[in-house]
């Protein structure tokens, strides 16, 4: 069966905003599909990119390293996300490292195809804006980090950590030091949310019972 036939929501993906349907369809069907029983990496930090991804079916959890060996989630891509296709573009080193769930199904571009499908002056529209939305977002958040308020800045940290489940498994020490405060301020604040009903605690574990809360007001 035909990618654009077995996964016909993908036909309405950003990537294909705009663009024409034998085109859609045609660029579905020559990617290679490949399914992943159990949770792989896809995408290394640092590695060339092997082309274009095309999420599925699943999710594919994004993850970058910092020099201090430390894991920092950034974003959960879901079904019609795609990835890798800057790096691949570029010639650049993979930015962060891309992971499958478990039973997650990809559809991969390969360079030459992808190459080729930049003759349209739409598709390569839309590989700019999904860019520009990325950037958007990244800048968002630095513009948090720097000016927001010790609430807005834990708030929106808890939100981006709970995006993979409700459990936060983070310790308070570090959310002080990713958010910029001492613990006893992280205590004063995670009190407050806890009043509030928006969060749950169980001995080191921070549960997120109302996501829609933490993200009113930080702009996410």
């Amino acid at each position: 069966m035909e990618n654009s036939v077995k996964f016909p929501h993908l036909l309405k993906a950003a990537i294909f905003e705009g663009l024409e349907p034998d085109f859609k369809t045609a660029f579905l069907n020559a990617c290679s599909e490949k399914i992943f029983q159990s949770e792989t990496i896809v995408l290394e930090q640092g590695e060339p990119s092997v082309g274009m991804i095309i999420v599925a079916h699943g999710y594919v959890d994004v993850t970058y390293v910092g020099e201090d060996g430390r894991q920092l989630f950034l974003v959960r891509s879901r079904a019609g996300s795609v990835l890798g296709e800057v790096e691949a573009i570029s010639d650049g080193p993979c930015a962060a490292t891309c992971t499958t769930s478990k039973q997650a199904i990809l559809l991969f571009c390969y360079k030459p195809q992808l190459i080729e499908a930049l003759r349209s002056l739409g598709f390569i529209k839309n590989i700019t804006k999904i860019f520009h939305q990325r950037r958007v977002k990244d800048n968002l958040l630095k513009h948090i980090r720097q000016f927001g308020s010790v609430e807005t800045r834990l708030r929106s940290h808890l939100f981006i950590l709970s995006e993979t489940g409700r459990k936060v498994g983070e310790t308070q020490s570090y959310l002080a030091a990713v958010v910029g405060c001492s613990r006893q301020t992280i205590n004063r604040e995670l009190s407050k949310l806890r009043q509030a009903q928006i969060i749950r605690q169980e001995g080191n574990e921070i549960i997120v019972l109302d996501r829609a809360a933490l993200q009113k007001d930080t702009g996410l």
